[in-house]
Parts: structure tokens; C-alpha cells; sequence
């Protein structure tokens, strides 16, 4: 008898640590969503509506993203990585720059907790990636 309580006190000490470590991978797995900024034209001359469109797109394109929805100064851009995650944003784009905006995603763990939206870190790093390939215009 004392050998099964003892048996049933680890098994319980095991599955409450496994509990432990599986909620933290799921807590590293998001992070605070990165509001981009709008990214301001420099250029002396800024691009008109087409040139700044094609730039927004091409950028896109270079690093995988497709053009799922077009609109007067507006670009809706998803990314599919492998299949198993999603993400679609929106470039509302005008001569002064360009802005990008989150609007939807799969298997990213998106929420907002207390007003504060948490997306999975990749999400962070895939809207820099396309900030930095865009440039500014």
C-alpha cells in the first residue's frame, strides 16, 4: 500500500511538472504584436499611387507574400508559411508612406489580453522583414 501511494504521489508531482513546462512553451510562443509605424516617404520627389502600389507588391513578392485584395491606396498582403500558419495584413499606402496593419492570421496564437494584442514572435519578425524589404518610398 505504501509503495502505490508513493507511486501515485510521483505520478502526480510528473503530470503536474509536464502541465508546467507544456503552459510556458505555450506562453514563449507569443509576444507583445508589433504596431508597425507608419514608414514615411524621404525621397524629395515622393512615388505617385502606382509607383508606391508596385513597390509595396514587389516587395511583398520577393519574400513570399501574395496579393489577396486591392483597393484605392490600399495593398492586403497574406503570408502562408509551409501550410500551417497564416497571417494577412493591410499597406494603406498614400504619397507621404505607407502604413501595415495587422487584420487576420491562422495558428499564430493571436489575442488581445487588457487591451494588449499577442501574436506569435514570427509574426513580429515576418512585418520588420517586409518593412525592410519595401524600404521607405
Amino acid at each position: 500500500m505504501k509503495r502505490a501511494n508513493t507511486q501515485a504521489r510521483w505520478a502526480g508531482v510528473f503530470i503536474a511538472l509536464a502541465l508546467c513546462m507544456a503552459s510556458g512553451a505555450a506562453l514563449a510562443r507569443t509576444a507583445d504584436m508589433y504596431d508597425a509605424p507608419k514608414v514615411l516617404a524621404v525621397s524629395a520627389t515622393p512615388l505617385d499611387a502606382s509607383q508606391t502600389r508596385d513597390r509595396i507588391v514587389a516587395g511583398g513578392q520577393a519574400l513570399g507574400w501574395v496579393v489577396t485584395r486591392e483597393a484605392p491606396g490600399l495593398v492586403e498582403l497574406s503570408y502562408d508559411k509551409q501550410g500551417k500558419h497564416q497571417v494577412t495584413v493591410a499597406v494603406r499606402y498614400e504619397p507621404t508612406g505607407y502604413k501595415i496593419d495587422y487584420v487576420t492570421s491562422f495558428n499564430l496564437n493571436y489575442e488581445e489580453i487588457g487591451g494588449v494584442r499577442k501574436i506569435h514572435p514570427n509574426y513580429n519578425r515576418w512585418i520588420l522583414n517586409l518593412i525592410k524589404r519595401i524600404g521607405p518610398v
